[in-house]
């Protein structure tokens, strides 16, 4: 073989080569692309929010989120909108909006607002695994009667009896965010924060139990784990 065509030759797979790479990359972007971006953040306004609460200030539970939903459409993207119907399908169904996300790895973290109360309810939910939206203040998921066998809970329970799981504004800050750990086998596990505390307006909370929510490698939602109790300083 002559100089010219080993030349040719090296230069064709070189070409080649890239190419491939080229290739692999752009389909690599397409499967990890996320379902839910920062297109579905909606960063609502006073005046835009109160013109969609005003709306739908008389329809009844279930009428209202889909006011919400309808009215939000004239403010918000067509991604947001999707993300608040994803939302009101999930439990327990309310109206709301995605107010920001943080990027965490296999999954993500996003934070929820919930309006139409004096004072904004703040939410979790963990986004863009199998399936694409697990709502982390849905109490009805919680293995709580692990939780119930943890002696902390049983001696705290005899002097509260009306004790129970809660899940407060602080918690869910936008400022904040869940511990994040890996799994084996690449898997990971947000632990998420919630209150101890007797059912009425003003018990404060007495204590904080953590569970974990597991993913595995291909995002899959695994289901949760009790963690532990964590005693709060008087």
């Amino acid at each position: 073989m002559s100089v010219l065509k080993r030349r040719l030759t090296a230069a064709l797979l070189v070409v080649g080569v890239a190419s491939l790479v080229t290739f692999l990359q752009v389909e690599a972007n397409h499967e990890t692309e996320d379902q839910i971006g920062e297109e579905a953040v909606w960063n609502a306004n006073v005046d835009d929010l109160n013109e969609v609460l005003k709306a739908c200030s008389g329809s009844g539970s279930s009428a209202y989120n889909d006011c919400f939903i309808e009215q939000m459409g004239g403010y918000a993207s067509s991604d947001a909108v999707a993300f608040s119907q994803l939302l009101a399908a999930q439990r327990p169904p309310r109206a709301g909006y995605l107010a920001g996300m943080r990027e965490a790895g296999l999954v993500d973290l996003g934070y929820v607002v919930y309006p139409g109360n004096p004072k904004p309810v703040q939410g979790w939910v963990l986004m863009n695994g199998i399936p694409a939206l697990v709502n982390v203040d849905d109490l009805a998921i919680l293995p709580v009667q692990e939780m119930e066998k943890d002696p902390q809970f049983t001696v705290l329970k005899k002097i509260h009896p009306q004790l129970g799981v809660v899940v407060t504004n602080d918690q869910r800050s936008p400022d904040s965010s869940p511990q994040v750990q890996p799994l084996p086998h690449n898997g990971q596990r947000f632990v998420i924060p919630y209150s101890l505390q007797e059912s009425c307006d003003n018990c404060a909370p007495l204590a904080r139990a953590s569970f974990g929510f597991d993913f595995d490698a291909s995002g899959k939602f695994l289901g949760t784990k009790f963690i532990q109790i964590t005693a709060l300083q008087p």
